[in-house]
């Protein structure tokens, strides 16, 4: 997935990075303006606006190690077709009218992703680094440029570099969902300026979706102070439009709806009506028994003597 290019070919800088220290206002830095040896030189004086140059080398202080894979994926892969140039992207606590923001955008398809951590190509210039944290950064979709800021995590100090590649690794607590749609992403370092230099994400020759946009908001640079196409617009390396970078992290599984059975809507028992009992008829007295009449009593005639 990672294609290397050797930090000696990759740096893309913006002219003019005079910068005004704030606590020593009559102290004038030139880090590029052809003042330094040609070794040392992070500028091109035979380029116009925008310069590509050489990238000063160093080795990183040691980083916390990253949050293990678990079930992590790769869920966009843009890390590949590397061009030979980097772009600024970082802020300067010496020298904040440097402040450059550089977003690429991809799309979420099918189910929600619940993101971990980002895999950035870049490297540093004008220094050797290392950068004091870094901050992430998802847009909605503004017609083919950044919207809403939807998700920040700024100061981020979980993060490695192997050669080229930086991993930033999202908080724990704060992991974003994305559900389907469109967005923006913003990898951004925290430098000083003054010990450790800038630090660029690398341009991408193939294109995916639209070209990556970038902006200058304090317009130190002289272009560029809004959203705008860093290649097409701003000048800055035209082969390269897009970004090289992945984002890792886990599908959020969609629950299958359990199809619920219609009710089937309960009839209304009619009540049984009360049954009216049925009279029993009351029969008729029964007709008295006639009393025999007793005749007279016969008498009885005295049996006569014997006849002699």
């Amino acid at each position: 997935m990672k294609k290397q290019n050797p930090p000696s070919t990759k740096a893309h800088v913006v002219r003019g990075t005079l910068y005004l220290l704030g606590l020593l206002s009559a102290f004038v830095i030139q880090l590029a303006l052809g003042q330094q040896n040609a070794t040392d030189s992070a500028i091109d004086p035979t380029k116009s606006s925008f310069a590509v140059g050489h990238a000063t080398s160093g080795s990183p202080e040691a980083q916390p190690s990253p949050v293990a894979a678990a079930t992590a994926v790769v869920l966009w892969d843009q890390y590949n077709n590397a061009g030979t140039a980097v772009t600024l992207s970082a802020t300067f606590t010496d020298a904040p009218a440097m402040n450059s923001d550089l977003v690429d955008d991809f799309v979420v398809q099918g189910n929600p992703w619940l993101v971990r951590w980002i895999d950035v190509d870049g490297t540093y210039f004008n220094g050797p680094g290392p950068a004091n944290s870094f901050s992430v950064f998802f847009y909605s979709d503004n017609g083919g440029f950044p919207g809403t800021l939807l998700y920040e995590s700024t100061n981020i100090v979980q993060w490695t570099q192997h050669d080229s590649t930086f991993t930033i690794n999202l908080p724990f607590c704060c992991w974003p969902t994305l559900y389907p749609g469109k967005y923006w992403i913003e990898i951004q370092a925290n430098m000083t300026a003054m010990c450790c230099g800038e630090w660029g994400w690398t341009d991408r020759t193939v294109t995916e979706l639209d070209p990556a946009v970038w902006r200058n908001p304090s317009g130190f640079f002289g272009a560029c102070t809004s959203w705008s196409r860093r290649a097409a617009t701003c000048g800055i390396d035209p082969s390269a439009p897009d970004q090289v970078y992945a984002i890792l992290g886990e599908n959020i599984p969609t629950a299958t709806p359990t199809t619920t059975p219609t009710a089937t809507t309960t009839s209304t028992l009619t009540p049984t009506p009360t049954l009216t009992p049925t009279p029993t008829a009351t029969p008729f007295p029964p007709s008295p028994t006639p009393t025999p009449r007793l005749g007279p009593t016969p008498r009885l005639r005295p049996t006569p003597p014997p006849r002699p």
